[in-house]
């Protein structure tokens, strides 16, 4: 996620929409409020629960005069779907995954961004600028993290410091295993389990990944992604071990103490968020200018430290705590996160592979 919840699915939540409406300071007091309203232009953004710190945005919606809906969805699909039955259009921003951003703009869904419009841009890693194709063009990087293994370090003798501690689980843990239910990041963990790329295309690789998934499914507790509430799974005991966002984790951590995370030695995967902007977007030059309020160092900072995510503002990390940018979590390093992959557009014919063996897998028996 990511997230990101990527993020926060990430994680059981119903979408629902929010308006935040901001009051401007008034020369003429007792305007109607109705009246105000109607006046301010709106920008409507397309977005994860819990990504935006409420604040940061209220404060957005001060200094431009205007007033800010968000729009939330629980997953990536869901998002697609969104977009997709309205013809991209009723929003200015939207938040994108890495591997749609090339699918959005091929599709004529995105507008160019490019530094003359969000100078802001030049802030931010070009690592995640050009990881994926037509994120240099077409994508804000916003934030980036990991999906690996999050855990009760009270409920297990050891840390499960491998995928297949989770996909091979012991008599002790078995019961109490949450796999995620979408079949992109679900597979990809197989695939890196058996020691395949997350982005494998040889048929043979996803007959291995799946014949392992199946024989995990009796100690499976649940496929779904965990909320990050007091109702988590993790946190409730449903679960021991569970496929997890970072960001999740670390929000988790701070419910319960003895949740822990680790990016097994296979590697995980590394998920990027970016916004984009709206080609049917009738407030582009808003668009642009609250990209611009994003890329402000302070105001990244803020955001990061809301979200928990890693971010890719690299004057914005300085401004963090150092107990955050330290944080092995959010910044890892190491061999774990070199064997780490983004997963990439893949082939119509491995999409619905993908999706086949998720199906088997889920259906009721």
């Amino acid at each position: 996620m990511k997230m990101n919840s990527r993020q926060r699915a990430r994680h059981g939540h119903r979408a629902r929409t929010l308006g935040l409406a901001v009051m401007l300071l008034l020369a003429v007091i007792g305007l109607p409020r109705s009246l105000l309203a109607a006046e301010r232009p709106v920008l409507r953004i397309l977005n994860w629960e819990e990504y935006l710190d409420p604040e940061v945005i209220a404060e957005f919606g001060r200094r431009h005069g205007v007033r800010v809906e968000e729009t939330l969805f629980e997953s990536d699909s869901e998002r697609d779907r969104i977009l997709a039955a309205n013809g991209a259009t009723g929003f200015d921003l939207a938040v994108v995954d890495a591997a749609q951003v090339a699918v959005y703009r091929d599709r004529g869904w995105i507008a160019p961004l490019g530094e003359s419009r969000v100078p802001g841009l030049r802030e931010l890693d070009n690592r995640w600028r050009r990881i994926v194709e037509g994120a240099a063009t077409h994508a804000f990087p916003f934030a980036w993290g990991t999906v690996g293994i999050a855990y009760r370090a009270d409920r297990l003798s050891r840390p499960p410091e491998s995928w297949l501690a989770l996909f091979q689980p012991a008599a002790s843990l078995c019961g109490k295993v949450l796999d995620f239910g979408d079949a992109r990041e679900l597979v990809a963990t197989a695939l890196k389990a058996t020691g395949q790329s997350a982005n494998a295309v040889e048929r043979s690789a996803y007959a291995r990944a799946e014949q392992m998934l199946k024989a995990q499914r009796r100690c499976v507790a649940g496929y779904e992604t965990m909320g990050v509430t007091e109702d988590s799974a993790l946190i409730t005991g449903r679960a021991w071990a569970a496929m997890s966002y970072n960001s999740d984790a670390v929000q988790l951590r701070a419910l319960e103490p003895n949740v822990r995370f680790v990016l097994p030695a296979e590697g995980g995967l590394i998920w990027v968020d970016y916004f984009t902007v709206l080609a049917s977007s009738k407030q582009k030059s808003l668009a642009y200018a609250f990209l611009q309020f994003l890329s402000d160092p302070g105001i990244a900072a803020r955001v990061a430290l809301f979200n928990q995510a890693a971010t890719p503002n690299s004057k914005a990390l300085a401004r963090l705590p150092a107990t955050v940018r330290e944080d092995a979590i959010i910044y890892p390093k190491g061999p774990a996160l070199e064997a780490s992959e983004l997963i990439v557009i893949a082939p119509p014919a491995v999409v619905a592979l993908r999706n086949q063996i998720v199906a088997r897998l889920t259906r009721k028996q």
